[in-house]
């Protein structure tokens, strides 16, 4: 007897309506991003993972989740993850749909994504997961205080995933959308503009004005910062090995309020997400109980973020947004099965992106799209 196929059409409207029943193989065949309402793998950018085994690491989790648009997970075996929770750029939040799918600005990454195999759904539309537990504030401060250590830090009793499980169910739903919007406009970002624009008045990293200070004038570095340390999260990133790990830092560059940080020491994404505890360009639990052990025992004399978020042109670094990505990827070589075979350092990357970000805006609108 020959088989009956069932029409595709048939098939997805049977997905739909069925929901989570049992489905024939046929009706399983269709993709299960049909039925996903939320696109939560276009929502949620995973910047890091950790593991906390000292009390120091497990604090890194409350100082996380004082940031905007920041969530965490953590599975069964221990491991945590951070999600930077904020639609992708191209996302159709009315129809959840891709705004680039088919087209050469798709990330491969997104091509080649198997939703057979989706774990973000599991994860990010159900109450409790067995895959992974969402933690938010609320879930944390549920989870701290059933966490036991010794007189070294060491973590030595912490609540089973199964329990956790259970009192997480009973808590509020989880928010429904992120606190607020990334920034839009940066002014460093707009004054490497200038100077891409007007060459003639750029200043090389490299050959600064010589400067000298006494002891007493550094001895408060924070003076006058704009607390970018309290503004943005940076997160260290392995260097590209392939053509696959570049293309998955187009992906990230995709969500808003993302940048990839270069430097010859390493790469990082940059997220631009403001601590709820940001008072002006102070901290405003500065010496009390619930600031975190990080922000505590932070070296401000050997800070990374002013210099790097708060110059236009730092010497040896540069911050890179989608509208980059294509300048970097040209400055990148490798051999026939996609492995790195030339890595630039920053400055020739600099140099090459503001080459080709100065042919663009000379040649209008059009050109730089």
């Amino acid at each position: 007897m020959a088989t009956q196929m069932v029409p595709w059409n048939s098939i997805v409207e049977s997905l739909v309506d069925f929901g989570q029943r049992r489905l024939s193989y046929p009706q399983g065949l269709a993709s299960p991003c049909v039925t996903c309402r939320n696109a939560p793998c276009c929502t949620h950018l995973r910047v890091q993972t950790f593991r906390a085994t000292r009390l120091i690491e497990l604090d890194l989790a409350r100082y996380l989740l004082n940031f905007e648009r920041i969530e965490l997970g953590l599975s069964p075996e221990g491991e945590w993850s951070v999600y930077y929770s904020y639609p992708c750029r191209f996302l159709d939040r009315q129809h959840y749909t891709c705004g680039v799918h088919g087209t050469p600005r798709q990330p491969q990454v997104c091509v080649t994504y198997n939703p057979f195999n989706c774990w973000y759904k599991e994860v990010f539309t159900s109450a409790v997961s067995a895959r992974s537990l969402r933690i938010d504030r609320q879930r944390l401060e549920h989870l701290l205080p059933l966490v036991v250590v010794d007189e070294q830090r060491n973590i030595v009793e912490m609540p089973s995933f199964e329990s956790l499980s259970q009192a997480f169910a009973q808590l509020e739903p989880w928010p429904p959308t992120p606190p607020s919007d990334p920034p839009t406009d940066d002014p460093v970002t707009r004054e490497w503009q200038r100077q891409v624009i007007a060459p003639d008045e750029i200043v090389s990293p490299a050959d600064p004005a010589p400067e000298t200070h006494s002891f007493a004038s550094l001895s408060d570095p924070c003076g006058g910062c704009q607390a970018y340390c309290c503004t943005h999260l940076v997160f260290p990133q392995g260097a590209p090995q392939n053509i696959s790990n570049l293309d998955f830092f187009r992906y990230a560059l995709g969500f808003p309020g993302v940048e990839l940080g270069y430097g010859d020491d390493g790469w990082a994404l940059i997220v631009a997400t403001t601590c709820r505890h940001l008072v002006g360009t102070r901290c405003g639990v500065f010496g009390q109980p619930e600031r975190p052990l990080p922000c505590q025992y932070y070296d401000a004399w050997q800070c990374s973020y002013k210099p790097r978020l708060g110059q236009p042109r730092p010497a040896g670094y540069l911050r890179l947004g989608l509208e980059h990505f294509a300048w970097l990827a040209e400055t990148y070589q490798f051999d026939a099965r996609g492995q790195v075979v030339h890595i630039p350092p920053a400055d020739e990357i600099r140099a090459h992106v503001e080459a080709r970000w100065r042919e663009s805006l000379s040649a209008g609108p059009a050109a730089s799209a």
